[in-house]
């Protein structure tokens, strides 16, 4: 079962930052997962939300905001770390894959906040762009609940590995999964059962979850034979997974 840092060791660290990718890296995750957004002026960016106001110090929308705006932010969480981190700022996706890059694996989500009729020229034309200037498409994932931003991955990176994220029927799930060539089902934990097992099986997908930070809840799930599992505590699964 592989330890997916979700957005870095995030439970340690602000997430979606270098400093969280660093400690994800030394604990020793086997993926760093992370989240991307567009701005206003095209650059893609490591945030969760589509608001800057939950984990940094400023306020505005990600997508109205130009990357000098977004910049000039703190991205240390001060509402869970205070000024520890004050010096942590946004990542670009180009510093973050190169933090990356020889490091550890990747993955990566595509907001659906950021998705939008562009297709040539939108958020996942664009990371595609970046992921193979760094030479690592053989070494992370891209994943999201957008069938579309999916579809778009598909066509334009066939190469890349594809994971489809949902928190809905399974049926639509699989279906979605067979549509755009996904290799990975990823459903959230309250949507695992043995059903959701045996047809990941059938339909030859690898099975990972999402976000389980505690170890008795991991032993769990194992039952259900994961390919891989997400954790704002990596360092916590992988000492439970050692034991």
């Amino acid at each position: 079962m592989l330890v997916i840092a979700h957005r870095g060791d995030s439970a340690h660290r602000p997430e979606n930052t270098l400093a969280a990718f660093q400690s994800a890296v030394e604990i020793g995750a086997a993926l760093v997962e992370f989240d991307v957004q567009l701005t206003r002026d095209g650059h893609v960016v490591v945030i969760h939300d589509p608001t800057v106001e939950r984990t940094t110090n400023g306020r505005g929308s990600v997508g109205e905001m130009t990357l000098a705006e977004l910049r000039k932010l703190s991205a240390g969480y001060p509402a869970r770390f205070g000024s520890e981190y004050l010096g942590e700022r946004i990542p670009t996706l180009p510093e973050a894959l190169s933090f990356l890059r020889g490091r550890v694996r990747a993955m990566i989500e595509i907001k659906a906040d950021s998705v939008t009729d562009d297709e040539l020229g939108g958020i996942e034309a664009r990371t595609i762009e970046e992921v193979r200037r760094q030479g690592m498409a053989a070494d992370l994932a891209l994943v999201s609940f957008d069938t579309r931003a999916l579809r778009r991955c598909r066509d334009l990176a066939p190469e890349i590995v594809r994971g489809h994220l949902f928190a809905q029927a399974l049926d639509q799930a699989v279906a979605t999964c067979a549509e755009v060539g996904a290799q990975v089902m990823m459903p959230e934990k309250r949507f695992l059962s043995e059903d959701v097992r045996d047809r990941a099986r059938s339909a030859g997908l690898k099975l990972a979850t999402w976000v389980v930070d505690d170890p008795e809840e991991l032993r769990a799930l194992q039952r259900f034979d994961l390919y891989g599992v997400a954790s704002n505590r990596p360092g916590v699964m992988l000492e439970a997974l050692a034991e």
